[in-house]
């Protein structure tokens, strides 16, 4: 039998055990409300200040003696002046004068050369990947698409703009059996133009209403991004994006920026349509986004494939800003057709087909 003296002695061993756990125990839950909060306070701070995500849990992380996270993954939420490819770029609105001016030239200098190997007429300036010149889908042909057939079986397209014509997205639909997407707020089809292809009365936003859209101002047009499209339909990769919506082009830059960085490389190429004359483009803010549309599709690894130009019809007559052919050597201008017809002969629409390298 112990002792009162060895039992009193185990009592406080027992209870040195304890108190230790205890106390562990106590630290480890302190740790885990102060991350809880600071995580808390991070969240709120950010929503309601649009701070850099990034700096601020690298300071949270460093506070609590912890590891930089390596990657922070963006989203609708991105800070607007976010790492694209090697360059950042910034959202327009974000900056003050001075920085947009100095933007606006950085982004002239990088569309430039697109715009001289534009040129006058159709050219065709690479080959598509697999060494071929691209194919031409329904019966316009005026939006080319590069082979080879995806071979998963899963290939995916968006198609905006597609007007009285869905010859391409069905062509699409018929000889790769691709699953699409086709919108086009100005214009009503059936749901279904092909067993793989939908219809919606759905267009992408743009910097301000185009002259459709203000045509009919009881007309209410459903509007959506390229980013939020794909995160609704949970497509992990686009195969193709066909764009063809007079205006909506310009936006495209801004709202990848803004909502999901990421997007084009998530894209294997793009078919899309511009439109040069102030009718489109006429203020500082359009210039920047028009031109930032390159150095992004670059950044992304595409190649500039096949292009061609040809009149914006009666939106001829409202020409172009100077700085689309004097900083982005853009082919812009017309000539009076004749004097029956008023509808001048121009250059000022452009068609390019871009292809991820």
């Amino acid at each position: 039998m112990m002792s009162n003296e060895t039992k009193k002695m185990g009592n406080i061993k027992g209870s040195t055990k304890i108190s230790t756990k205890i106390s562990t125990k106590g630290k480890a839950m302190s740790t885990f409300f102060l991350a809880v909060i600071a995580l808390l306070f991070l969240h709120l701070f950010y929503v309601h200040q649009k701070m850099n995500l990034s700096s601020v849990l690298l300071t949270i992380n460093e506070g609590l003696g912890m590891s930089p996270p390596s990657i922070i993954n963006s989203n609708s939420n991105s800070d607007p002046s976010i790492l694209v490819g090697s360059k950042k770029w910034r959202l327009w609105h974000e900056m003050n004068p001075s920085q947009q001016e100095e933007e606006l030239e950085k982004v002239f200098a990088r569309a430039a050369p697109y715009g001289t190997m534009l040129g006058k007429g159709e050219k065709l300036h690479n080959t598509c990947n697999d060494g071929k010149k691209p194919l031409l889908f329904g019966k316009g042909g005026e939006h080319m698409v590069c082979g080879p057939q995806p071979e998963d079986k899963s290939c995916k397209f968006f198609s905006f703009g597609i007007r009285d014509d869905p010859s391409w997205d069905k062509n699409l639909g018929e000889s790769w059996n691709c699953r699409g997407f086709a919108g086009d707020p100005s214009i009503t089809h059936p749901s279904k133009l092909h067993p793989a292809v939908t219809f919606h009365q759905i267009g992408l936003k743009m910097l301000r209403p185009n002259v459709e859209e203000k045509r009919d101002p009881a007309d209410e047009w459903i509007l959506v991004t390229l980013p939020a499209l794909r995160s609704f339909l949970g497509w992990d990769y686009i195969d193709i994006v066909k764009i063809d919506c007079e205006g909506c082009e310009i936006a495209m830059a801004r709202d990848i920026l803004l909502e999901d960085p990421t997007f084009l490389d998530n894209v294997g190429q793009i078919s899309i349509e511009t439109h040069a004359t102030r009718t489109w483009v006429n203020s500082t803010e359009e210039l920047y986004y028009y031109a930032l549309m390159f150095p992004l599709l670059e950044e992304a690894g595409f190649k500039l494939v096949w292009s061609n130009i040809f009149g914006c019809g009666k939106w001829e007559h409202d020409g172009c800003r100077p700085e689309m052919m004097e900083k982005m050597n853009m082919s812009c201008g017309n000539r009076p057709r004749n004097v029956v017809n008023k509808v001048p002969i121009g250059w000022s629409c452009h068609d390019w087909l871009w292809v991820k390298v």
